[in-house]
């Protein structure tokens, strides 16, 4: 299986604590780390996914544009490593 993920990021951590400044406290929860991670049922891994976002102004019942935007988003999970290519997630 491959581990490039974990590898990878483990190795962008090193690099981002280099410019933490000394007695900082770092987290170690949810917010470090790959953003997007999801883990799949199916395999039993952690995987990353890709965000696809949208940004739109719906009509008013009066037929003006609203003054603010609207949002959706889609998150994809890879089948395959970005890194290696070997196959990450089975259906």
């Amino acid at each position: 299986m491959c581990e490039y993920f974990k590898n990878i990021g483990e190795k962008i951590e090193a690099r981002l604590l280099e410019k933490v400044p000394e007695g900082a406290k770092v987290s170690r929860g949810f917010d470090t780390g790959w953003e997007n991670t999801v883990f799949s049922l199916l395999t039993g891994r952690s995987l990353v996914s890709l965000r696809y976002k949208l940004a739109y102004k719906a009509k008013k019942k009066n037929g003006e544009m609203a003054k603010n935007y609207s949002r959706l988003d889609c998150s994809v999970t890879m089948a395959y490593c970005p890194f290696c290519g070997e196959e990450v997630a089975k259906s």
